[in-house]
């Protein structure tokens, strides 16, 4: 008999077929009324011919007497279609039971089905059961046949029911006939990747160029002379690979990009990765093609009780390795991660880069970060990308990561340039080999490590790099914890737990009011960092200002240029001075260590007369101490008081006391040091003097 039934109450196949026996897997498929109508079976095994491991699948049904290890249903059902019918969930469709299961695992907050049969059956399925569904997404296996199949059944599907199903497009470097139930690759973020698919193109894409001028889908990239942006196929393709592809045409003829042009295409003038929902930017005068995407997080109301300790494990290992404990750096960094969530469209001018021995962290706190802003607002760089001549990078993403950073050795300087302009500016120049230049409009996040102590050097001045040297050594935290990574990891693998963490930093987190998106906290690793880097003149300088002697330029507050450079000579010159350690410093270098000091010139950068005679001495000077003091200081009187020692800045000498003793010290004149024999600060210029 071959008459088709409903299932019997009783579960007698379970060893019909063996399955409790060989501890098969099996799944059962119901019609509309929630009655069973027939299962799939699922024999994994080791073979012993083939010495590999090897599986059988195959479907049954009920005759009415008996089980039979048959199917021959032509209009199946999907899988699970009674709740199917019910839900509002967005549906994911993928191939074969045990990857929906998985699947619905890792996304709960989508449907997971699937057809029975492989890629040979879904013609023999009941697909109308998907009308009044409009966000379907096929997930298909990584092969050929997987990928094919999928294609043609979102095409069936949109000619017979006008249905868009999606579909994901799977990385290359997926293993051959991998699948939702096998263990994901640490590069693969599976709800980003179905947040990006596509509406597959139908058959003969390149079939109607005049239909595509109706629908606008070509925007043309001005600055670049040959690049056009598909709108339909979300992708920059160049002008001569635009005029091959519609030759496939028949309705047309010619050369496609003077077809476009003559019917007035869209254009814009450069492109733009830049966090906002507006296709096409105006900013400037110039116009920007935004090709921006925001990683659609699923939102909640309140954190999970059951997620608050993973959440506090992340936090510990932020602050505990990453921060070295310090309640500061790990109130900066978590200011940092919250702001690039919560204001994304807002540019953040630092830069992270932390420093430690190898296995500590690193590398997974990017990974959690890669998580929370989306893989595809990502890109993972080698130094040589960040200062490179062609960073076609930036225009596919705003958050950088860069393993093993290292700014150092010759040629550093220029490179330090380049990375300081990606990090601060908003608009960039970006060459591509054998297309112009375009200016691409963007802001970039950068998050950097290194295993050397010293992967680049920082000037005094520095306002474009938090930077922590951290202690910790994976040895002490595996011996402290065996699971330590392993519950890292493992969090990350767990997409509710994504959304809590999300929740947590983009509507939980507070930020501080003392966080400054344009100023990187100055750690003591930092000032560590600024120090190696120094030049060894700068070094040199900066003992002798600390010293404070009572002889020489730095007594007080007040500094010129030519009193230092006479004084290293005196030191230089002085009786028994073997090694003449000032010689190669001159007013230059003086100057720029000045300003790497942050010293500010007073009585509005113009020369002023403060020691010896008023008319021959006038030089230009700035405030090593005391510098917001001096810098708005308007009293003459106090500034020679000050260089002759009779005033210090919080003195409580009154205006009358300090006139009086100066008309007694003839320091309206000028005189001061001018002539102290314990001195060697003994003017000869008469101009005014740098």
């Amino acid at each position: 008999m071959n008459n088709l039934a409903i299932f019997p109450k009783d579960e007698s196949y379970l060893n019909t077929f063996d399955i409790t026996r060989y501890n098969k897997k099996y799944w059962l498929y119901q019609n509309e009324k929630d009655e069973n109508i027939f299962g799939v079976i699922r024999h994994d095994f080791f073979d012993k011919v083939t010495e590999k491991q090897s599986k059988k699948i195959f479907q049954f049904t009920y005759d009415g007497e008996k089980f039979v290890n048959k199917n021959t249903y032509n209009n199946k059902p999907l899988y699970r279609v009674v709740e199917l019918l019910k839900t509002t969930k967005p549906i994911l469709i993928v191939e074969g039971e045990k990857a929906a299961d998985e699947g619905q695992k890792i996304f709960p907050n989508y449907f997971v089905s699937t057809w029975s049969g492989g890629c040979q059956n879904w013609k023999h399925t009941d697909w109308s059961l998907l009308r009044g569904h409009s966000n379907i997404t096929i997930w298909p296996d990584a092969d050929k046949p997987g990928v094919r199949c999928a294609l043609d059944i979102s095409r069936h599907l949109k000619i017979k029911f006008k249905l868009d199903l999606k579909v994901v497009d799977l990385p290359s470097t997926l293993p051959e006939k991998w699948d939702l139930a096998d263990p994901i690759p640490e590069d693969i973020d599976p709800l980003s990747m179905v947040h990006v698919a596509l509406v597959p193109d139908p058959k003969g894409i390149w079939g109607d160029i005049n239909e595509d001028i109706k629908q606008g889908r070509w925007v043309f990239i001005q600055d670049s002379f040959k690049l056009y942006w598909d709108r339909k196929r979300k992708q920059m393709i160049k002008a001569d690979t635009l005029n091959l592809l519609y030759k496939r045409s028949e309705k047309f003829q010619g050369q496609a990009i003077n077809h476009l042009h003559k019917h007035d295409i869209e254009i814009v003038d450069g492109t733009a990765y830049w966090p906002v929902d507006d296709e096409i930017l105006n900013m400037g005068g110039r116009s920007y093609l935004n090709s921006y995407f925001p990683n659609n997080i699923e939102p909640l109301n309140e954190v999970a009780a059951e997620y608050l300790e993973p959440i506090k494990v992340w936090r510990d290992h932020i602050k505990n390795v990453l921060c070295k404990g310090s309640d500061t750096i790990f109130n900066y960094l978590e200011d940092t991660i919250a702001h690039d969530l919560q204001k994304p469209e807002e540019n953040r001018t630092f830069a992270w880069i932390f420093s430690s021995k190898q296995g500590v962290g690193k590398t997974i706190f990017f990974k959690l970060l890669e998580k929370l802003h989306g893989q595809h607002n990502v890109a993972w760089v080698h130094t040589d990308n960040l200062v490179d001549k062609y960073r076609s990078f930036m225009k596919h993403c705003y958050i950088i990561f860069c393993n093993e950073i290292d700014i150092s050795g010759q040629g550093k300087g220029p490179k330090l340039d380049k990375l300081k302009e990606l990090i601060t500016e908003d608009t960039h120049p970006i060459e591509q080999k054998y297309v112009d230049t375009i200016n691409h409009k963007g802001h970039y996040r950068l998050y950097a490590s290194s295993n050397k102590i010293i992967p680049l050097s920082a000037d005094p001045n520095d306002r474009r790099i938090a930077f922590v040297n951290i202690d910790a050594s994976r040895e002490d935290l595996v011996e402290q914890d065996p699971n330590y990574f392993e519950r890292l990891w493992k969090s990350l693998e767990d997409r509710n737990f994504i959304r809590n963490i999300f929740h947590y930093y983009t509507e939980q987190h507070v930020i501080s009011s003392t966080f400054n998106k344009n100023e990187p906290i100055v750690t003591e690793s930092k000032r560590e960092l600024m120090n190696i880097g120094k030049p060894q003149s700068y070094k040199d300088l900066d003992d002798l200002f600390l010293d404070k002697s009572e002889i020489g330029p730095f007594k007080y507050d007040l500094v010129n240029t030519r009193d230092i450079l006479e004084h290293l000579r005196y030191l230089d010159n002085q009786e028994g001075q073997r090694v003449k350690v000032y010689q190669r410093i001159d007013e230059q270098t003086i100057h720029n260590w000045l300003d790497s000091l942050g010293a500010k010139p007073i009585w509005k950068s113009q020369t002023v007369s403060l020691i010896g005679d008023k008319r021959s001495n006038r030089k230009r000077y700035k405030a090593t101490r005391n510098k917001k003091y001096w810098s708005s200081c308007n009293e003459l009187t106090y500034m020679r008081a000050h260089m002759r020692g009779m005033f210090k800045v919080g003195d409580t000498k009154n205006a009358e006391d300090l006139e009086r003793e100066s008309k007694m010290s003839n320091l309206q004149g000028g005189r001061g040091l001018m002539n102290s024999a314990a001195s060697p600060m003994v003017e000869k210029d008469s101009t005014a003097i740098y």
